[in-house]
């Protein structure tokens, strides 16, 4: 895995931590998966704030200069993904990460607790809120 890539999940944890997302986990999959190095999961509370959370994270990382390959998180969702090739970053609500249990299906993968004093957020210069971020409804708008 390239270092980019290392700063990238410990900046989307610090960002969902400043988002007010919790019980975050990184999990290492690293060597156990074709599909990405890292997971990031994290708990939201609502779907308003699933999609402030998603579209915050996604934001402030695209300020940091890393873009999103692709963004979930449709009306209705309880589940919202940003894919980042090696690092996915999942919000999820409280029923919804009980029941996938998505740290439990990698329970060999080395994971860490995230406490939010351990990742402070980073300055980023010239980072406002102003920015329209919405995310599409479907995956046709992403074309």
């Amino acid at each position: 895995m390239s270092e980019i890539n290392q700063t990238l999940e410990h900046q989307a944890v610090a960002y969902l931590f400043g988002r007010k997302a919790q019980e975050v986990v990184l999990v290492d999959l690293r060597g156990r998966s074709g599909l990405c190095d890292w997971f990031v999961v994290a708990t939201c509370q609502s779907e308003p704030q699933l999609q402030a959370i998603i579209s915050g994270v996604r934001r402030d990382l695209r300020k940091a200069g890393f873009s999103a390959l692709c963004a979930e998180a449709g009306n209705g969702s309880r589940w919202g993904v940003l894919d980042y090739g090696e690092v996915l970053v999942h919000v999820l609500m409280r029923e919804a990460r009980d029941y996938y249990a998505l740290e439990r299906l990698w329970k060999d993968a080395p994971q860490v607790e995230c406490r939010p004093e351990d990742y402070p957020l980073p300055e980023i210069q010239g980072a406002t809120e102003e920015e329209d971020d919405i995310l599409p409804s479907s995956e046709e708008e992403w074309a």
